[in-house]
């Protein structure tokens, strides 16, 4: 990912590239056309407001660019295969660290969980006493 730019850099940039192309029409034109008076006061007025309001949407945008890859940062998902012990089911992180499922699921997403046990495993577990409730 390249480097960011501070905003106020980006403000600067934009705002004196904004300028120079709403007046390099105007610069030809003089060279071309002298009589026309492209840099009266109130053209030239006129050009800078539109270059700062310019610059200004352009950082807004900026920001709310910055503000939205943050949230998507934050987005917590499980994607892809996830390797788990077929005995004590622990993830297997990247890093070859073994993680309780509980643990790893909530810490990479917003789920919780809760505890119960299903039929099988209650049969197993406690056997007669299982079946007779």
């Amino acid at each position: 990912m390249p480097p960011r730019i501070s905003p106020l850099l980006r403000f600067i940039l934009v705002l004196g590239f904004t300028s120079l192309m709403f007046n390099l029409d105007a610069i030809v034109d003089y060279i071309h056309h002298p009589e026309i008076p492209y840099f009266d006061a109130e053209h030239m007025t006129t050009g800078g407001v539109i270059a700062l309001i310019t610059g200004g949407l352009l950082v807004l945008l900026e920001i709310y660019i910055r503000r939205l890859e943050r949230a998507l940062d934050d987005v917590k998902t499980l994607e892809g295969m996830l390797p788990i012990c077929s005995s004590c089911k622990k993830i297997r992180t990247q890093d070859d660290q073994w993680h309780v499922i509980e643990k790893y699921i909530k810490e990479r997403t917003d789920a919780t969980f809760t505890h119960g046990m299903c039929p099988e495993c209650a049969k197993r577990m406690y056997g007669q006493t299982f079946e007779r409730t």
